[in-house]
């Protein structure tokens, strides 16, 4: 089993217990937490639904039934604290070690790449500026950035780019391929995290060095029902699908902006006033 291919430790003894079952003598749940020291016979069975947690003499018990040792050893560690993490700083970490014992055991850890993207503000502005300036240097691109970056910082960001699919060289110029990236994982949701963190403080930072008619900043504070906020949540995706077909109906580019739809509450949730005695 190649621990490295996992970014679930659930998924991973889900599927070693199925690859057991299915061989000639059979596995149980019962051998399954026996050979891990467990005498509850259904224990592991909860974990992989994730109605529990495996402590840290947990995860050596079953680092152990299974085989691992070594590197693979230190991977799981590492992979079951990023699964059961309760913050993204503890996350964050957790994936830095996954990371870094991957790469001394010569191989990739998953959705790294991936990862990256979401890493930095600067990846998503360059997919879509790179494209409309063919002839620009590395230099001429990041000065054209808001703020600025380095000409390092643009050679390898379009170097990311490439790896991960979203760019491609065609007749010397970087066109967008149709690829996307999935937000749905668990490790790229926790760098979109970072991302969003990103952009808000870039919008901050518009509200005192961007001219006020080259952007468009303003809120609402409602008091709302949890009916009303759902259906609210249901008009901001509709109203994204008709801004990108906005953007996609004209070929034109001449510049790459980001909107941002914040909705998020300001209160805790009140008693409804009829319920009240």
């Amino acid at each position: 089993m190649n621990v490295f291919s996992y970014a679930d430790y659930r998924t991973l003894l889900l599927e070693y217990f199925q690859a057991r079952k299915s061989e000639p003598a059979g596995f149980t749940w019962r051998e399954f937490a026996k050979v891990c020291g467990y005498a509850s016979p259904v224990y592991l069975k909860l974990v992989i639904e994730n109605k529990t947690n495996l402590s840290e003499i947990g995860v050596e018990r079953v680092a152990s039934a299974i085989g691992f040792a070594g590197r693979e050893l230190q991977y799981f560690r590492a992979l079951v604290r990023f699964n059961q993490a309760k913050d993204s700083q503890t996350k964050k970490h957790a994936y830095q070690e996954m990371r870094e014992v991957s790469e001394r055991a010569e191989v990739k850890v998953l959705q790294a790449d991936q990862y990256d993207y979401y890493q930095s503000w600067v990846h998503p502005v360059l997919r879509e500026l790179a494209p409309t300036m063919p002839a620009a240097s590395a230099k001429e691109l990041g000065e054209c950035l808001m703020p600025a970056v380095s000409a390092q910082q643009v050679r390898q960001s379009l170097e990311l780019l490439q790896r991960v699919g979203l760019l491609e060289k065609q007749n010397d110029k970087l066109v967008q391929t149709t690829q996307s990236i999935s937000t749905g994982s668990e490790v790229t949701s926790l760098a979109v995290r970072d991302l969003h963190r990103q952009m808000a403080a870039l919008a901050m930072d518009s509200l005192e060095n961007i001219p006020r008619e080259e952007r468009d900043i303003s809120g609402l504070t409602l008091g709302v029902s949890t009916d009303a906020f759902e259906r609210i949540v249901r008009e901001l995706a509709e109203f994204r699908r008709r801004v990108v077909a906005i953007a996609t109906e004209d070929s034109r580019t001449d510049r790459v902006v980001r909107l941002n739809l914040q909705l998020f509450p300001l209160s805790r949730q009140v008693p409804n006033q009829g319920e009240q005695a």
